[in-house]
């Protein structure tokens, strides 16, 4: 019961995204496992749960990007995740594109930009149920600790916000492994 209140206080902070961001702290928890077609990285173009791969692995943190849009923008939010990466292997990545990212998008953002992180869309096409994603925000970044426990969340309006942000980002990733 005290999960399921976190998660909708998470929920509706996240709701709240007005002037175009929204980062948090919280104690709430990741969703669970769903499934991504993988469009780049080792696993391109074999179906999987990278939450159940990660989870297996005992990752000490996970960061997870839910995003409406590929673009320039996006590309500078996931390479300051990959340079936290790069320094802590053991930090699990992946970008999940749903609401209509097609993999001919991603593709061409990974050509563009030589990225590290896993470039995925969810099988599902709006992102996985149970994590209730905000269809008002573009990009939705969960960065959580080994166990699931989200340690910071980030809702963007556009992909623009998100690259302001992200050092930001970049800093909650490496928080997470520390």
């Amino acid at each position: 019961m005290r999960t399921m209140m976190t998660a909708v206080a998470l929920l509706a902070a996240m709701a709240f995204v007005g002037a175009g961001l929204m980062a948090e702290e919280s104690k709430a928890k990741v969703g669970g496992p769903f499934d991504v077609k993988a469009i780049t990285g080792a696993k391109a173009g074999k179906e999987l749960c990278y939450y159940c791969q990660y989870n297996g692995e005992k990752r000490p943190g996970v960061v997870m990007i839910f995003t409406q849009k590929a673009d320039d923008n996006l590309a500078m939010v996931v390479k300051a995740v990959d340079e936290v990466q790069k320094a802590n292997e053991k930090l699990g990545t992946v970008v999940v594109g749903i609401s209509g990212v097609q993999p001919a998008d991603l593709e061409k953002l990974q050509d563009t930009h030589k990225l590290t992180t896993p470039l995925t869309v969810a099988v599902d096409k709006d992102g996985p149920s149970k994590y209730n994603l905000n269809k008002d925000s573009v990009v939705t970044i969960l960065v959580y600790k080994k166990g699931g426990e989200v340690t910071k969340s980030f809702s963007f309006k556009d992909t623009k916000s998100a690259a302001a942000m992200a050092k930001d980002i970049a800093a909650a990733a490496a928080n997470v492994v520390k």
